[in-house]
């Protein structure tokens, strides 16, 4: 009926119907765009050196699970990957858009809010460049609900294309995306967080009435117990939870004949 409508209102011309639909849903755009957008889902890509991982946010789940809005979610992660400056939503928006230099993102989205009914927004997002010699793990769970990037450097470029290699990445990833890690080691985590976790522990073991000269020592067991919570290295892996995953990366270096470190990660799940 829009379709009829936009004939009607441009006498029968083809080009003016388009442009009439297109000025249409531009309105419509606007209109939904104080809507909430509390579902999505997050995608991401790997290619040529660049990782990127975005979430893409509407109003329903049935919206986002449509193949449409997956393969827009898809084609935003490419164009984060093929941009060379990636700030905030805003500016990404106003970018010309990587699968169609003719439009901007902000145009592509606009006519998926059309197309879908739905306000869509572009939530957080990461890009990654490769450093060196290394690759990327990158995981998206189910249709979307959780999404990982990992980067892995690695000090032989030799195992760099190999299915060992691959497999190493693509397990971090996984990892990373169910155990939701703070930090890479326990060097990594800010001084603040460790110094209220020990605030707590301390404000615990008082209340509970052990004598003030073990409570130094019970606090460090926690502190102990904290890192294998929060600490990716030191949490138990999760494909094998009888070792670390500091010590699953030293197995698969021996494989590798190469030295393997996690340079940095990045986790987005829907709702957080």
């Amino acid at each position: 009926m829009e379709c009829k409508q936009a004939l009607k209102e441009s006498g029968g011309d083809m080009d003016g119907a388009i442009e009439f639909l297109r000025k249409k849903g531009t309105s419509k755009a606007v209109k939904k765009a104080d809507r909430s957008t509390k579902e999505g889902a997050v995608s991401g890509s790997v290619s040529n050196g660049v990782a990127a991982l975005v979430e893409v946010k509407c109003e329903t789940d049935f919206v986002a699970r449509n193949e449409k809005f997956q393969a827009l979610t898809k084609s935003i992660s490419n164009h984060i990957a093929a941009s060379d400056t990636v700030e905030d939503s805003e500016s990404i928006m106003n970018q010309a858009f990587a699968g169609d230099p003719a439009k901007t993102v902000r145009d592509i989205i606009t006519e998926s809010i059309h197309e879908m009914g739905e306000n869509i927004t572009i939530g957080r997002h990461a890009r990654f460049e490769l450093e060196g010699s290394g690759g990327f793990g990158l995981y998206i769970h189910g249709v979307g609900s959780i999404g990982s990037l990992v980067e892995v450097s690695l000090d032989s470029g030799q195992a760099v294309g190999g299915e060992g290699f691959a497999n190493l990445c693509h397990d971090l990833a996984m990892h990373v995306a169910a155990a939701n890690p703070v930090s890479i080691s326990a060097d990594d985590l800010p001084s603040e967080i460790v110094e209220k976790e020990k605030e707590i522990f301390e404000a615990q073991i008082r209340e509970s009435g052990k004598p003030e000269k073990i409570i130094p020592k019970i606090i460090e067991g926690k502190i102990r117990k904290y890192y294998s919570e929060v600490c990716l290295l030191e949490q138990a892996f999760v494909k094998d939870p009888d070792i670390s995953v500091k010590k699953y990366i030293q197995n698969a270096e021996a494989e590798l004949e190469a030295k393997a470190t996690v340079k940095r990660f990045s986790r987005f799940q829907l709702g957080e």
